[in-house]
Protein backbone atom coordinates (compact mmCIF):
# COMPACT_ATOMS: atom_id res chain seq x y z
CA UNK A 1 0.00 0.00 0.00
CA UNK A 2 0.95 3.50 -1.43
CA UNK A 3 1.89 5.93 2.02
CA UNK A 4 -0.93 8.32 1.18
CA UNK A 5 -3.27 5.17 1.68
CA UNK A 6 -2.98 5.05 4.98
CA UNK A 7 -6.28 5.75 6.61
CA UNK A 8 -4.30 7.75 10.02
CA UNK A 9 -1.53 9.55 7.78
CA UNK A 10 -0.31 11.22 11.18
CA UNK A 11 0.25 7.87 12.40
CA UNK A 12 3.12 7.00 10.17
CA UNK A 13 6.46 5.84 11.75
CA UNK A 14 8.40 8.47 9.45
CA UNK A 15 6.67 11.58 10.72
CA UNK A 16 6.70 10.22 14.20
CA UNK A 17 10.33 9.55 14.60
CA UNK A 18 11.25 12.90 12.56
CA UNK A 19 8.70 15.01 15.54
CA UNK A 20 10.60 13.08 18.22
CA UNK A 21 13.76 13.93 16.89
CA UNK A 22 12.84 17.95 16.74
CA UNK A 23 11.20 16.94 20.32
CA UNK A 24 14.78 16.22 21.70
CA UNK A 25 16.36 19.18 19.23
CA UNK A 26 14.25 21.79 21.11
CA UNK A 27 14.72 20.44 24.41
CA UNK A 28 18.52 20.50 24.50
CA UNK A 29 18.33 23.66 22.90
CA UNK A 30 16.73 25.18 25.63
CA UNK A 31 18.49 23.13 28.31
CA UNK A 32 21.90 24.63 26.86
CA UNK A 33 20.79 28.17 26.01
CA UNK A 34 17.66 29.19 27.66
CA UNK A 35 18.98 28.59 31.70
CA UNK A 36 19.00 25.12 32.25
CA UNK A 37 15.03 25.08 31.91
CA UNK A 38 13.32 22.23 29.31
CA UNK A 39 10.37 22.94 27.26
CA UNK A 40 8.66 19.85 27.16
CA UNK A 41 9.99 17.82 30.05
CA UNK A 42 8.14 19.25 32.85
CA UNK A 43 9.63 16.49 35.15
CA UNK A 44 13.12 17.85 34.96
CA UNK A 45 11.09 21.31 35.22
CA UNK A 46 9.43 20.24 38.91
CA UNK A 47 13.02 18.86 40.29
CA UNK A 48 14.73 22.33 38.83
CA UNK A 49 12.12 23.92 40.08
CA UNK A 50 12.53 22.84 43.68
CA UNK A 51 16.19 23.39 43.59
CA UNK A 52 15.11 27.20 42.54
CA UNK A 53 13.00 27.20 45.36
CA UNK A 54 16.06 26.03 47.82
CA UNK A 55 17.81 28.68 46.55
CA UNK A 56 15.66 31.89 46.41
CA UNK A 57 16.26 32.24 42.40
CA UNK A 58 13.41 33.90 41.75
CA UNK A 59 13.99 34.45 38.33
CA UNK A 60 14.57 31.04 38.01
CA UNK A 61 11.13 29.91 39.84
CA UNK A 62 8.54 31.94 37.71
CA UNK A 63 10.43 30.69 34.39
CA UNK A 64 9.68 27.25 35.28
CA UNK A 65 6.32 27.99 36.65
CA UNK A 66 5.40 29.59 33.64
CA UNK A 67 6.87 26.87 31.43
CA UNK A 68 4.31 24.56 32.94
CA UNK A 69 1.65 27.05 32.60
CA UNK A 70 2.26 26.94 28.94
CA UNK A 71 3.04 23.45 28.21
CA UNK A 72 -0.79 23.13 30.40
CA UNK A 73 -2.20 25.83 27.60
CA UNK A 74 -1.00 24.08 24.79
CA UNK A 75 -2.56 20.62 25.39
CA UNK A 76 -5.59 22.47 26.45
CA UNK A 77 -5.64 24.41 23.30
CA UNK A 78 -5.32 21.02 21.01
CA UNK A 79 -7.79 19.92 22.93
CA UNK A 80 -10.60 21.94 22.33
CA UNK A 81 -9.67 21.49 18.47
CA UNK A 82 -10.03 17.88 18.47
CA UNK A 83 -13.78 18.90 19.75
CA UNK A 84 -14.39 20.91 16.73
CA UNK A 85 -16.49 19.22 14.22
CA UNK A 86 -16.37 21.52 11.49
CA UNK A 87 -12.33 21.21 11.70
CA UNK A 88 -10.42 20.55 8.11
CA UNK A 89 -8.44 16.76 7.35
CA UNK A 90 -5.43 19.53 7.76
CA UNK A 91 -5.73 20.88 11.42
CA UNK A 92 -2.95 18.86 12.53
CA UNK A 93 -0.63 21.27 11.05
CA UNK A 94 -1.65 24.35 12.91
CA UNK A 95 0.47 23.13 16.11
CA UNK A 96 3.65 22.39 13.09
CA UNK A 97 3.00 26.27 11.88
CA UNK A 98 2.85 27.78 15.20
CA UNK A 99 5.88 25.75 16.31
CA UNK A 100 7.51 27.19 13.28
CA UNK A 101 6.79 30.92 13.94
CA UNK A 102 7.89 30.55 17.49
CA UNK A 103 11.34 28.48 16.46
CA UNK A 104 11.99 31.67 13.96
CA UNK A 105 11.21 34.31 16.38
CA UNK A 106 13.06 32.70 19.27
CA UNK A 107 15.80 32.61 17.12
CA UNK A 108 16.12 36.72 16.46
CA UNK A 109 16.05 37.37 20.68
CA UNK A 110 19.68 38.01 21.98
CA UNK A 111 20.65 36.40 25.06
CA UNK A 112 19.17 39.50 26.90
CA UNK A 113 15.80 38.58 26.14
CA UNK A 114 14.87 36.73 29.76
CA UNK A 115 14.05 33.05 29.50
CA UNK A 116 10.36 33.95 30.49
CA UNK A 117 9.96 35.14 27.11
CA UNK A 118 11.36 32.13 25.41
CA UNK A 119 10.89 28.62 27.47
CA UNK A 120 6.93 29.54 27.92
CA UNK A 121 6.08 30.14 24.45
CA UNK A 122 8.37 26.92 22.91
CA UNK A 123 6.99 24.70 25.78
CA UNK A 124 2.97 25.65 24.76
CA UNK A 125 4.10 24.84 20.75
CA UNK A 126 5.94 21.61 22.12
CA UNK A 127 2.46 20.73 23.72
CA UNK A 128 0.69 21.28 21.05
CA UNK A 129 2.64 18.88 18.53
CA UNK A 130 2.74 16.39 21.33
CA UNK A 131 -0.68 16.23 21.65
CA UNK A 132 -2.23 16.52 18.08
CA UNK A 133 0.35 13.99 17.09
CA UNK A 134 0.17 11.49 19.83
CA UNK A 135 0.57 7.66 17.95
CA UNK A 136 2.55 6.00 15.99
CA UNK A 137 0.78 2.74 13.70
CA UNK A 138 -1.74 2.70 16.25
CA UNK A 139 0.52 2.80 19.19
CA UNK A 140 0.41 5.44 21.79
CA UNK A 141 3.73 7.54 22.26
CA UNK A 142 5.72 11.16 23.32
CA UNK A 143 7.25 12.70 20.94
CA UNK A 144 8.71 15.46 23.25
CA UNK A 145 10.20 13.42 25.82
CA UNK A 146 11.36 9.77 26.24
CA UNK A 147 11.04 8.16 29.22
CA UNK A 148 7.39 6.48 28.82
CA UNK A 149 8.65 5.53 24.98
CA UNK A 150 11.80 3.99 26.92
CA UNK A 151 9.10 2.19 29.63
CA UNK A 152 7.25 0.85 26.79
CA UNK A 153 10.16 -0.50 24.88
CA UNK A 154 11.26 -2.48 27.57
CA UNK A 155 7.76 -3.81 28.73
CA UNK A 156 7.09 -5.08 25.52
CA UNK A 157 10.39 -6.33 24.69
CA UNK A 158 10.05 -8.43 27.89
CA UNK A 159 6.58 -9.71 26.94
CA UNK A 160 8.16 -10.70 24.08
CA UNK A 161 10.69 -12.62 25.78
CA UNK A 162 7.68 -14.47 27.91
CA UNK A 163 5.12 -14.67 25.84
CA UNK A 164 7.21 -14.54 22.22
CA UNK A 165 4.44 -12.60 20.32
CA UNK A 166 5.51 -10.48 17.41
CA UNK A 167 3.53 -7.85 18.31
CA UNK A 168 5.57 -7.01 21.63
CA UNK A 169 9.09 -7.04 19.03
CA UNK A 170 7.36 -5.01 16.85
CA UNK A 171 6.54 -2.33 19.84
CA UNK A 172 9.35 -2.79 21.12
CA UNK A 173 11.42 -2.25 18.14
CA UNK A 174 9.11 1.13 17.38
CA UNK A 175 9.69 2.34 20.98
CA UNK A 176 13.30 1.95 20.80
CA UNK A 177 13.78 4.16 17.64
CA UNK A 178 11.35 7.01 18.92
CA UNK A 179 14.14 7.11 22.40
CA UNK A 180 16.75 6.85 19.44
CA UNK A 181 15.69 9.48 17.54
CA UNK A 182 14.89 11.98 20.52
CA UNK A 183 18.50 11.18 21.89
CA UNK A 184 19.77 11.41 18.26
CA UNK A 185 17.80 15.25 18.22
CA UNK A 186 19.18 16.19 21.58
CA UNK A 187 22.76 15.47 20.40
CA UNK A 188 23.01 16.87 17.24
CA UNK A 189 21.42 20.07 18.86
CA UNK A 190 23.97 19.84 21.56
CA UNK A 191 26.51 19.99 18.70
CA UNK A 192 25.24 22.19 16.40
CA UNK A 193 25.07 24.93 19.50
CA UNK A 194 28.43 25.38 19.32
CA UNK A 195 29.03 26.64 15.95
CA UNK A 196 25.27 28.71 15.58
CA UNK A 197 24.60 29.08 19.43
CA UNK A 198 21.28 31.17 19.55
CA UNK A 199 20.59 30.69 15.76
CA UNK A 200 20.45 26.81 16.17
CA UNK A 201 16.88 26.80 16.85
CA UNK A 202 16.32 28.26 13.15
CA UNK A 203 16.92 24.30 12.42
CA UNK A 204 13.64 23.62 13.73
CA UNK A 205 11.89 25.70 11.16
CA UNK A 206 13.51 23.46 8.42
CA UNK A 207 12.70 19.84 9.44
CA UNK A 208 9.21 21.50 11.04
CA UNK A 209 8.62 22.27 6.39
CA UNK A 210 10.18 18.75 6.03
CA UNK A 211 8.18 16.92 8.42
CA UNK A 212 4.97 19.16 7.68
CA UNK A 213 5.11 19.15 4.07
CA UNK A 214 5.90 15.72 3.75
CA UNK A 215 2.68 14.83 6.11
CA UNK A 216 0.62 17.88 3.76
CA UNK A 217 1.40 16.55 0.39
CA UNK A 218 0.25 13.14 1.41
CA UNK A 219 -3.09 14.22 3.02
CA UNK A 220 -3.35 16.01 -0.57
CA UNK A 221 -2.98 13.01 -2.57
CA UNK A 222 -5.38 11.12 -0.18
CA UNK A 223 -7.88 13.62 -0.64
CA UNK A 224 -7.58 14.54 -4.51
Amino acid sequence: MKRFQSHKLFQLREIAIGLTFIGGFIDAYTFVQRGRVLAAGQTGNIVFLSVDIAQHNLPGIVTKIMTMLFFSLGIAAIEVMKHKHNRSHYWRLVSLVAEMLVCIIVGFLPKTVSNLYIVPPLAFVMAMQNVAFDQIEGLGYNNVFSTGNLKKAIISLVEYFYHHRETNLTSAQTYFELVLGFSGGAVISALLQKIFFLKTIWIVPILLIIVGGYYTVLLYRRNI
